[in-house]
């Protein structure tokens, strides 16, 4: 009898699958892009880098960027009728 997972990204690996023409590509410039506060983002996770990867409830929503913190940003997120605040590196963010 095999013992299921029930870490945070369980039942997420159609969300974090890449796309056939994606494969094998890592893309620099979107690890090394730069936000200004108060942008608006969406929040789209990248599976080549899982370090730093946001629960599988936040990806594809939008946000706002709040701080910087070191190399991460700051993002606020509404869920529901309340303001999440989540830390993520630039490659899992993508620019509205």
């Amino acid at each position: 009898m095999s013992i299921t997972g029930r870490g945070a990204h369980k039942r997420s690996r159609r969300r974090l699958a890449l796309r056939v023409k994606d494969k094998g590509q890592i893309d620099l410039k979107k690890a090394l892009q730069t936000f200004n506060l108060g942008d608006k983002v969406i929040i789209d996770p990248s599976p080549y880098f899982q370090k730093n990867i946001p629960h599988r409830r936040f990806f594809g929503i939008n946000g706002t960027v709040l701080q910087k913190k070191g190399k991460a940003y700051t993002i606020e997120v509404m869920q529901g009728k309340m303001c999440k605040m989540v830390d993520m590196l630039p490659i899992h963010l993508k620019k509205l």
